[in-house]
This record gives structure tokens, sequence and C-alpha cells, in this order.
């Protein structure tokens, strides 16, 4: 079976450059991104030096993944400003091993375009091949979801602890009803 890498793109009306500082200053990565509950990165030793740094993943209550990371690079050219990466955990719990990726900002007339392409290997041979069946998409919903929440802090100033505590409870009390409904019709 062929996997796909993961893509997601969004336009955002703001500037490369203020779009950069919220991607790119761990403490406000953090907020926004879904996949991360905590970055923190390490020291360098030399300013030549990928930048690395630490993750860490709240799964669930008392559930955490932590891993590493690198960005290997970043790149400008005619305003288009991309930044690669290397991340990866050797926790177990983890269906991810190793992965690679890049973060793109394209400049518009009205904002800029900020889109991702990133894939990874999974662990577990067939087993771990046939929970990405599952696990892929779920990771593209989050990294789309990720991404609407930063545009509508730049657009619009909303906090996204505040859109993940409407968006969350929304579906909560759906799922609430639904249960209801359906107890109550069997």
């Amino acid at each position: 079976m062929n996997k796909k890498p993961i893509y997601v793109e969004i336009d955002i009306n703001c500037s490369v450059d203020e779009a950069w500082t919220y991607t790119q200053q761990p403490q406000l990565h953090e907020q926004w991104d879904l996949r991360f509950s905590r970055i923190t990165y390490c020291d360098k030793a030399h300013e030549d030096e990928p930048q690395r740094f630490t993750y860490t993943t709240n799964v669930l209550p008392g559930i955490s993944v932590s891993g590493w990371g690198e960005s290997k690079g970043t790149h400008e050219k005619n305003g288009v400003k991309t930044s690669s990466l290397h991340f990866g955990t050797k926790q177990r719990i983890s269906p991810i091993q190793e992965g690679k990726g890049y973060w793109q900002y394209v400049p518009k007339q009205n904002g800029m375009t900020f889109l991702t392409q990133y894939d990874y290997d999974v662990r577990y041979g067939a087993i771990g091949r046939a929970f990405d069946v599952l696990f892929r998409p779920v990771m593209g919903w989050a990294t789309a979801l990720s991404f609407n929440v930063l545009a509508r802090w730049l657009e619009q100033g909303e906090r996204p602890r505040t859109q993940y505590r409407r968006f969350f409870s929304y579906y909560l009390l759906i799922a609430l009803f639904v249960f209801v409904w359906l107890y109550q019709g069997l």
C-alpha cells in the first residue's frame, strides 16, 4: 500500500513575517498547534547549528508522548520562506517513529498562503501500517484544524484556547444529544 504524505494549505490575511513569528516561536506555536502540548528549544553551541527541540503531546489525561525535532534549515527566495523539519520519538506508545516535512509561507496580494507537507515512518511493521490507515487521517485533520485556529488568531485576534474550548464543547454536546436520542430510542 502506497501512503500519501499529509498536505494542508490555508490562506491567511496577514504578512509572512507575522505568520513566521507565530509558527517559529515555541511559546506561540504550542498554543495553536493541536499536535503539540509543549515545545522546548535546546541551546545551540554554535549559531550555524540546526535548531533542536523537544516536544510533548498530551494524548489523554496521564498519557503523553515526548519526542525530538530539528529544524534542518530555512530558505527564502522571492519572498517565499520555507522551513524544513526532521522529527521523531523513541517512545513505543507513539505510532510515529520518525518523519520529515516542511512549512512554506507564500506571500500573496492580500496576505499569504501557509502550507505544510510531511510524512513519517510507523513502527510495528504491518500492524503499524494497518493502524496508520486510521491514524494518518486524524493527523491530517489535527493539522488542518490547527491551521484554521492559527488563521483565526492572526486575522481576528481570537485566542486558540477559546477556539478549542468552543469547538470541543460543541461536539461534546452533539455526542451527548446523540447518545440520549439513541438511548431513548432503544
